[in-house]
């Protein structure tokens, strides 16, 4: 068995605006989106991250509609016992330039106001394992890369 957490790095090119199921008209602008949400039921960690990189033909999460006009640039992740998404998302607050967006997007099952976080320039894992290394130090993160966008954005 394979859980664990993670987040995917998303890019936006260009300012957009979607109808999401249960959010209604939500505007998203340009720039980077981090998406925090974890594996802990049928789907394992793999093909829980597999599905999220194959095009959403049909959408159902919230993430799914971001996911058709956003390309995922990379993915943090941390296989694990216990879901950590929720802390996740307050260590990607604290990221200088993070912006809590999307009210209620992909918090069906919790009680989070977003699972989704927008900044402007592409954050770095490294700023992001600060806060993880000291919250669960024997939980090593494994990044992989798979868009590279101009890191000038």
């Amino acid at each position: 068995m394979q859980t664990g957490t993670y987040i995917l790095l998303l890019h936006l090119p260009a300012d957009a605006e979607l109808d999401i199921p249960g959010l209604g008209e939500t505007m998203f602008p340009a720039g980077f989106y981090a998406y925090a949400d974890s594996a802990f039921g049928i789907t394992q960690l793999p093909e829980r991250i597999k599905t999220h990189l194959a095009e959403p033909t049909h959408p159902r999460e919230h993430i799914d509609f971001l996911r058709k006009i956003a390309a995922v640039a990379e993915v943090w992740m941390a296989p694990g016992n216990e879901p950590h998404e929720h802390e996740w998302v307050s260590l990607l607050l604290a990221i200088p330039g993070a912006v809590a967006i999307a009210d209620g997007f992909g918090v069906e099952d919790c009680a989070c106001d977003s699972h989704l976080v927008y900044f402007d320039v592409r954050p770095h894992l490294e700023d992001f394992q600060i806060g993880a290394r000291h919250l669960f130090p024997d939980e090593p993160i494994i990044r992989a890369t798979i868009n590279d966008p101009s890191q000038s954005d």
